[in-house]
């Protein structure tokens, strides 16, 4: 007997037209149950496997039947429903471990063909990694019946093979694999079907029935076969009308070479050209729009053929107060749960500080370890003050984060420095997760508890499977090499995403054939997408595919080109999305099966999709009736309001910032928000001006300040910047740290020199960081004094002339002119963008300096040539308008006027960039400018 075919045509969805033939096949109708018991029924996914017993128990419950549902299998696991298991299955990680193994113990010359650089034989991971790579090829090659050496004895037949030793080696590690996997009485899956087959041994006493399994391995047929010649009944339920019978094979298979010159029909209204992934997840919420006039979210699936768009298109979903469902989940490996053992582990083996830094901010640590206090803005303020690059060798933490840092060490110490077995980290590891989570009362089955629940059970799986794992495998693993064994296993364990009445789901493309909705949106309809390649295997090359007969590019086309189709027929309305880039902004080309066509229909296809992207047609947001503003995030509004306290001083730095964007003075002095960050690599340009600041003052206070010895400056310099620099970094500052202070060493060594030549003409530094003292000098405007607030980095004196000069240090890479730095434009348009030397007079006539008093830089740039005293050419003109421009700032503040934002160029971004949107193009604005700030 062989296997039968019958056709389901694909007028509507495929599993609704499986449902009616399974229900037909009842062995009897019991007391009102319709028994399906005596079939197996086989389906390419377990998505699909849910969906269909759920069309089951609908029907069943819709003719107020019960049911005894069929044993349902994907096509995958199948193979162990026919044949009689003798040993025990060795798991992916046996299998895993076994070949690196195995290829670890292989002498160098023998391998060198595989692996011409070994690594060491101490380094367990890098063999892991190279086992699990041939574990895959193994894995594939035997699900098609094939071994390593009869590849070589086929490969050797193809013209200008020169792989033939390579292949000669891995046919031999193959019988010390499988050797080993004896000796530890496991079976290796894929050859023990393959001995099954040897054996005749592949029987089913029930019946049957494949659907919609168009692609099966080459040792599946086989199984197939030898069932059928035994008397086992199967019929193949294909999705495809009748007339198509002569494109299947005898399994019920596809023919590629029937399919991958088939022509698709597509209703090009709805085939949308789009820009990139921003705009295809705009276009799937317009689609969805017009889908939602006549269909329910149940009614409508999204295909998600690149899976990486998902996230996009949840969230443009969430913002049209849409759910967007994918039912297979988060890896996980992304889990809150695996990630906190992830940063635990670093924090120990590394003492990194950005490890601590994710440690805190981590959650569930942060409530297990009751981290609230003192919180995360007191070791970002400890971060931003010492930039250590290690944490583990400090000693003097600042008193309130002592004893949080003790509990973290408590949790860290429970992880060992020495290597040791998997079972041995599996219980360790356990340890660690149970004084995070152990006092938690979860429930496994609680909504709110789901997102621990789940993914410690993979955990816990997991530690179960490294138990497991015999002892000649068990090996010796660093706490690092453990975590990334872990993150491996949960990078394929998939979390399940919550089930939601309310959700439009999202499916794999595989999946998408055998969903049962009448509408499909499908997304990146892309070359190298669909149909996908496989050019770029490193042991299977395309060519070599062909000739073994395995999953190829002819295959993969053919496959994608039958699931177009009964993507297309099966459903009312299907919208295809095609985007010109990817995620990356590389362009890709359209699917080659949007132009199977005829050939005079083929100009008009590819003029439609090489032409200009659309926009995308977002009805969500067309049927709605918005104002501008709606397009576009708001940018507040500052609303005038009493001040608790009146404003009365200002400083240099605070009219800059008014000068520069009023906007931004309001965020930062009346809103009072600070930008606070714990991800800096270096000193930001204010620490390494605070530290060179330091130095200097350092030398002006010494005895050496009126000096005219280089060299003794030179070293009175350098040796303060060390104290400095090991007082305020620790002793393991960040690399970037050291480099920057070995950067102000060199400036500072030519200070020396002009420092010197100065003091060789008479200067004498009189004051360092001369502040206002206990009262502050006032300005009147409009009748009431506004105090004046700030520090003069170094006054200077000549006896002889007496000159007073007020110095500013420039430590910035760069340097200018002070007139550049406090002006832009030229002759009438010149306006002033700061005012700090001008309100140095007022500081110097508080303090009463008499004479002739100049302003200055004292620069100190990456350019040592540039390295000097600069001083400004202003007369008494400029400095009076200076003043003018001091008095309409504070009458600008004092009416509270600091709307609108003004953009700052890209390379001047700031904390406060995001805020004011200056890289938004077409951002909303206000609808008034005062003309005060024109």
């Amino acid at each position: 007997m062989g296997i039968a075919s019958e056709f389901l045509s694909w007028d509507r969805p495929a599993l609704a037209a499986a449902t009616e033939w399974l229900l037909k096949q009842a062995a009897g109708t019991v007391d009102g149950v319709v028994d399906l018991s005596h079939l197996i029924v086989v389906l390419p996914s377990a998505y699909a496997q849910r969906r269909l017993l759920r069309r089951l128990a609908e029907a069943c419950h819709a003719a107020e039947q019960g049911l005894i549902p069929p044993l349902i299998q994907t096509v995958g696991a199948l193979p162990e429903q026919l044949y009689e298991t003798k040993l025990p299955f060795a798991s992916n990680l046996v299998q895993q471990l076994a070949w690196g193994q195995t290829l670890r113990e292989c002498p160098a010359d023998e391998l060198r063909p595989l692996i011409p650089l070994p690594p060491e034989a101490t380094d367990i991971a890098a063999w892991r990694d190279y086992g699990d790579t041939i574990r895959r090829v193994y894995r594939e090659l035997a699900s098609n019946g094939y071994t390593f050496e009869a590849v070589a004895q086929i490969a050797d037949q193809l013209e200008g093979f020169a792989e033939h030793e390579r292949w000669d080696v891995l046919a031999s590690l193959q019988q010390r694999y499988l050797a080993r996997l004896d000796a530890l009485e496991l079976w290796d899956k894929q050859t023990a079907r393959i001995v099954a087959l040897e054996h005749d041994e592949c029987r089913c006493d029930k019946r049957l029935v494949l659907i919609g399994a168009v692609d099966l391995n080459l040792t599946m047929r086989r199984m197939l076969d030898q069932v059928a010649a035994a008397g086992g009944d199967i019929t193949a339920l294909i999705v495809a009308p009748p007339e198509l019978a002569d494109r299947f094979d005898g399994h019920g298979c596809l023919i590629p070479e029937r399919w991958t010159s088939a022509q698709i029909e597509h209703d090009w209204e709805r085939i949308h050209l789009v820009d990139g992934p921003a705009e295809q997840a705009e276009q799937v919420a317009g689609c969805l729009a017009e889908l939602a006039a006549g269909q329910t979210v149940k009614q409508v699936v999204i295909g998600m053929p690149d899976e990486g768009l998902i996230g996009e298109v949840t969230r443009v979903m969430a913002r049209h107060e849409v759910i967007a469902r994918f039912g297979p989940g988060r890896p996980a490996a992304k889990s809150r749960p695996f990630q906190a053992l992830e940063i635990v582990v670093q924090l120990a083996t590394s003492g990194r500080y950005g490890s601590l830094a994710e440690l805190w901010r981590h959650p569930d640590l942060f409530d297990a370890l009751k981290l609230k206090e003192p919180g995360v803005d007191s070791l970002d303020a400890f971060f931003n003050k010492m930039l250590p690059a290690r944490v583990d060798n400090l000693k003097d933490w600042p008193e309130e984060l002592a004893p949080a840092i003790e509990r973290l060490r408590t949790l860290t110490k429970l992880c060992p420095d020495k290597p040791a077995t998997l079972a041995a980290w599996a219980e360790t590891l356990r340890t660690i997760l149970l004084a995070i989570y152990g006092e938690l009362s979860i429930e496994v089955e609680s909504p709110d508890h789901r997102h621990l629940a789940r993914p410690l059970q993979a955990i816990n799986k997991s530690f179960g499977e490294w138990t497991d794992v015999p002892e000649p495998l068990q090996g010796s693993f660093t706490a690092t090499e453990a975590v990334d064994l872990l993150k491996r296993q949960m990078g394929r364990e998939l979390i399940s995403a919550d089930v939601d009445p309310a959700a439009v789901e999202m499916v794999g493309w595989l999946d998408l054939p055998l969903d049962d909705a009448p509408c499909a949106i499908v997304t990146s309809v892309n070359e190298g997408v669909l149909p996908s390649s496989t050019n770029s295997d490193l042991f299977l090359p395309n060519v070599l595919r062909e000739r073994l007969g395995i999953d190829d590019n002819r295959s993969r086309l053919a496959r994608d080109a039958y699931q177009m189709q009964v993507v297309r027929h099966t459903r009312e309305i299907v919208h295809w999305i095609v985007p010109k880039r990817n995620a990356q902004g590389d362009p890709v080309s359209p699917s080659r099966l949007l132009m199977a066509c005829p050939n005079e229909e083929l100009p008009a296809r590819v003029l439609k999709l090489f032409g200009p992207a659309a926009e995308p047609s977002n009805r969500a947001i067309e049927k709605r009736e918005l104002t501008e503003a709606d397009h576009h995030q708001r940018i507040a509004i500052p609303e005038p309001k009493p001040r608790t306290k009146p404003f009365t001083r200002i400083s240099p730095t605070a009219i800059k910032l008014y000068l520069t964007c009023p906007y931004r003075f309001y965020l930062r002095y009346v809103a009072g928000l600070r930008e606070m960050e714990d991800g800096s690599s270096e000193l930001h340009g204010g620490a390494f001006g605070n530290l060179a600041h330091d130095v200097l003052c350092a030398f002006g206070e010494s005895d050496l300040k009126d000096s005219t010895n280089v060299e003794a400056i030179a070293g009175l310099l350098t040796a303060e910047l060390e104290k400095r620099l090991k007082r305020d970094y620790g002793p393991t500052p960040l690399p970037a740290v050291l480099v920057q202070g070995e950067q102000l060493r060199m400036r500072l060594a030519k200070f020396a020199e002009v420092q010197a030549a100065r003091a060789a003409e008479g200067w004498r530094i009189m004051h360092c960081e001369l502040g206002v003292g206990e009262e502050y000098p006032t300005l009147e405007v409009d009748g009431e004094p506004i105090e004046l607030d700030g520090r003069i980095d170094r006054v200077d004196y000549h006896p002889q002339s007496g000159q007073w000069v007020m110095w500013d240090y420039k430590t910035g890479d760069s340097v200018g002119r002070p007139e550049a730095d406090h002006h832009a434009g030229r002759g009438e348009d010149r306006r002033w963008t700061s005012v700090q030397l001008p309100f140095y007079r007022h500081l110097s006539a508080h303090h009463g300096f008499r004479g002739d008093v100049e302003l200055g830089y004292i620069t100190l740039p990456k350019d040592l040539a540039e390295v000097g005293f600069r001083t400004a050419g202003w007369g008494e003109s400029d400095l009076d308008e200076a003043d003018e421009v001091i008095r309409r700032v504070v009458q600008l503040i004092r009416a509270e006027e600091f709307f609108p934002p003004v953009a700052l160029k890209p390379n001047q971004a700031d904390g406060y960039s995001r805020i004011c949107q200056d890289t938004v193009l077409g951002k909303w604005t206000a609808p008034f400018i005062p003309e005060e700030i024109l």
